[in-house]
């Protein structure tokens, strides 16, 4: 995979944390700076992907109106809880 220079501009204020932050740390700006965009990334895109299942299994439920009775779903929680011995 190839890399692609982007430009970011940063108040002094936050260059100069970043700064900071890799002397402490022994890293450089560019290595704080890619890491956050992609743990942001990664956290939107989990979001994302949330929000499209719970928008389908919501788009299901308007067609059928299935639903899952809460006994149903207390019973399947108790099964879990009590481990895979129980019958």
């Amino acid at each position: 995979m190839s890399n692609s220079t982007m430009g970011l501009r940063l108040s002094e204020e936050t260059r100069h944390r970043l700064e900071a932050l890799g002397k402490v740390r022994d890293r450089t700006p560019h290595y704080l700076m890619k890491t956050a965009v992609e743990r942001f990334l990664d956290a939107e895109e989990a979001l994302e992907a949330e929000r499209r299942l719970v928008k389908s299994r919501w788009e299901k439920y308007e067609l059928t109106g299935e639903t899952i009775d809460h006994a149903e779903i207390e019973a399947w929680a108790n099964k879990l809880d009590a481990g895979p011995e129980s019958p």
